[in-house]
């Protein structure tokens, strides 16, 4: 006799629930989104069950937001180094949209796709890359936050592109994209030529900075004095201790 476990209880219960929540997918939003809450729990625990699916979670442009949202979280987690490319192509297509907050979310999709699957890291870095190059700003940022995480998942891998994000230097104003470049520069320090002088540009702007930059600052400047124990680095912490201790 086969011995049924409460693990072959609750795939067999899975597999049953997922095509008729499917099926609710052309209903009007409403419906669909309680569908699509369903389906997002069932493929936290079995992804493998919609992974050939992955198509009808693909966004219309006609879906309200919070459909769309559904379905990013959905694709994120069916993503697979079988359709990578195809949720790319899709990424990238919806990262063109006018919806502010849905583009950062998607760029934030292709770099946990990049920390998730391993072997299609690299792929996602090009797309990340392309829509740096078309310099919308509220793009380059999130790019920027997401490429520190999976510089992070990744360390000495894909440091190459570091020169293609210091061109973007200027036009960063968020806190969190700030943070997330001078950390690179800071942890990257002795393959930058000119890292003393990257984070020069912000010191100027010390005091006026959120705690999140000023932390960022403070640790880059050490680590550069570490990698670089010249006059120049050694000054820079002088300057950074004195406004983390006296002006601010």
């Amino acid at each position: 006799m086969e011995l049924i476990t409460s693990t072959d209880v609750v795939r067999n219960l899975c597999k049953k629930m997922a095509p008729p929540l499917v099926t609710l997918l052309s209903a009007e939003p409403e419906i669909q989104y309680v569908a699509l809450r369903n389906i997002n729990l069932i493929v936290q625990r079995r992804p493998t069950i919609l992974a050939h699916e992955i198509k009808v979670f693909f966004c219309k442009y006609n879906d309200p937001i919070y459909v769309k949202m559904e379905k990013l979280e959905i694709m994120i987690k069916l993503a697979s180094d079988r359709n990578i490319d195809q949720v790319l192509l899709e990424f990238k297509e919806y990262a063109t949209e006018v919806d502010v907050d849905f583009v950062r979310k998607v760029v934030r999709a292709i770099g946990r796709c990049a920390i998730k699957l391993e072997r299609a890291a690299e792929r996602c870095i090009s797309v990340l890359l392309e829509l740096i190059k078309i310099k919308v700003n509220y793009v380059v940022q999130e790019a920027i936050i997401v490429i520190k995480d999976i510089f992070r998942r990744y360390p000495n891998t894909y440091e190459s592109i570091i020169a293609t994000l210091c061109e973007s230097l200027d036009t960063l104003d968020e806190p969190e994209a700030k943070a997330s470049m001078i950390w690179i520069i800071g942890e990257y320090a002795e393959r930058i030529d000119n890292a003393d002088e990257l984070l020069e540009s912000f010191l100027e702007s010390f005091p006026e900075e959120p705690a999140l930059v000023q932390l960022q600052l403070l640790t880059a400047t050490v680590k550069l004095f570490l990698k670089k124990p010249t006059e120049g680095p050694q000054q820079m912490i002088q300057v950074v201790l004195n406004n983390a201790t006296m002006e601010t």
